[in-house]
């Protein structure tokens, strides 16, 4: 965190060129004492602060400038986060040189990217992935199909345009999931946009059991350019009965739920009955995973 202002500059340059950035808390390290035991339980919460935007992310930026010493320097608590990132498929991009330091070797062994600290490098890198294009807007969508992919060992770009479904905005079973995403993945394709890749996920509420209220379920459509397209279901979990019954009598849908009721930014319920442990991107993330699995990589 020695490194604050130059990380703050580095955010307002790639903001500049169209990225959207999460800092690390900058207040790390400024409010350690001699006390170890409270040390640990702050060091803990920005642990899990971090490694929470590192969930959200396609990549991170190392800001590896002299320090100790030590050309190029990349301390303790900055390679777990390399190796969060690593176990999660993303970009690990270096601003400078891997530093001579110890553990130097299992830096290499993630195969960093780079910069020489120049940042339009990032642009280039962008630039060469193949592109997946996808029925929606949605940047929780976006997320969830660029991160599953790089899990499934796929980096890529991720862009996109809201296309009818000729469905209810929230779709009530399975059935009318699966036809909303047919008609999007059709009225997609007819858009006549070049990709590599072509992604399309309906997302809607399932009365899976007689004593139960809705779950939640996900249909995602995976399509290699040239290749028959994979198609997934997914059912996720029971909506608080109290939520639902305000869909879609108040509202269209529980994303618009959320946001009117609790100011929520995203259309995504899920935190607001798991105690903020479920995302909607989370579960997008695992089913489309489940799906990009299973296309041909040849």
């Amino acid at each position: 965190m020695q490194f604050a202002p130059e990380m703050t500059n580095i955010r307002r340059q790639l903001e500049d060129r169209g990225y959207e950035v999460a800092l690390p808390n900058i207040t790390e390290g400024q409010d350690y004492s001699q006390d170890s035991e409270k040390n640990a339980i702050l060091k803990r919460t920005f642990i899990d602060e971090h490694f929470a935007k590192i969930d959200t992310s396609d990549a991170i930026l190392v800001v590896n400038h002299d320090k100790k010493g030590v050309a190029n320097y990349v301390g303790g608590n900055t390679l777990m986060e390399i190796t969060y990132a690593y176990a999660h498929g993303l970009e690990v991009f270096l601003l400078n040189p891997i530093p001579e330091v110890s553990y130097a070797d299992e830096i290499y062994g993630i195969y960093p990217i780079v910069l020489d600290g120049d940042l339009a490098a990032i642009d280039e890198y962008y630039a060469s992935l193949p592109l997946v294009y996808m029925s929606t807007g949605s940047t929780i969508k976006h997320t969830a199909i660029a991160r599953a992919m790089r899990r499934a060992g796929i980096p890529v770009r991720v862009m996109g345009q809201k296309v009818d479904t000729g469905v209810n905005e929230q779709p009530m079973t399975i059935e009318e999931s699966y036809e909303g995403a047919m008609n999007r993945h059709k009225n997609l394709k007819s858009l006549g946009v070049a990709a590599d890749y072509y992604a399309t996920i309906e997302s809607g509420q399932h009365p899976a059991h007689a004593d139960h209220s809705l779950f939640g379920c996900n249909v995602i459509i995976m399509e290699k350019a040239g290749q028959e397209p994979k198609i997934g279901i997914d059912l996720d979990i029971e909506f608080p009965r109290e939520m639902l019954d305000k869909v879609p009598s108040v509202y269209p849908d529980l994303g618009a739920l959320v946001q009117a009721e609790y100011g929520a930014a995203e259309k995504d319920p899920y935190p607001y009955f798991t105690d903020g442990r479920l995302t909607r991107q989370r579960i997008l993330e695992g089913a489309a995973y489940n799906v990009m699995i299973q296309l041909p990589k040849s």
